[in-house]
């Protein structure tokens, strides 16, 4: 059986830890933190050893990397909204414990950002699901017009119009949002 699993680890090496660098822009992109993009890489790629006997050959390695990366995240995001909010601590004599501080952002860019955010992911949520996937595999993901047609066995033509048009349709639905915040939205997207 030793075998088998030194076979099986040199088939992941050369198949899935060439795509390692694929990981981290999307990982970026769902985390917003260098640090946690880079644990949200690691845990990902345990992941994929850890059920490498799951992986189709017929399929993509970095769409499956990307998959389980998602599915990481969102699982992670449930587990920490479930967990108790974390208040200050008082010294002895009733005075806050001084906290690392990050750079000030003011309350409003605070609230504007959030709501920017939550616009965004509410324009695409509300896409028909032809294009949703396609433009979340795409700006999400990161993935190239190649393997969103091979993971959704259509061509790839027909993957450059619907993320052009999915594209369109988050865009028009920021601009009726609030129309002076679209440069900052779509900046967010990954254009190819």
């Amino acid at each position: 059986m030793p075998n088998t699993k030194n076979a099986q680890a040199e088939i992941f090496e050369k198949v899935i830890l060439p795509h390692e660098a694929s990981l981290y822009a999307p990982a970026m992109a769902l985390t917003r933190s260098a640090s946690d993009a880079e644990d949200l890489v690691q845990e990902t790629l345990l992941r994929a050893f850890d059920r490498f006997d799951t992986y189709r050959s017929d399929g993509s390695p970095r769409a499956w990397l990307h998959t389980i990366m998602r599915n990481l995240f969102y699982n992670m995001y449930r587990k920490k909204s479930r967990e108790p909010r974390q208040v200050p601590l008082e010294n002895a004599d009733g005075s806050s414990i001084e906290q690392p501080t990050a750079p000030h952002v003011s309350p409003e860019r605070q609230v504007l950002s959030q709501l920017e955010g939550a616009a965004l992911l509410q324009a695409v949520r509300t896409l028909p699901e032809e294009y949703r996937r396609v433009v979340a595999m795409a700006d999400i993901q990161g993935m190239a017009y190649q393997e969103i047609a091979e993971s959704l066995h259509i061509p790839v033509g027909t993957v450059r119009s619907r993320l052009s048009r999915g594209r369109e349709r988050v865009r028009r639905s920021l601009t009726a949002w609030h129309p002076e915040t679209l440069p900052s939205l779509t900046n967010r997207m990954v254009l190819n």
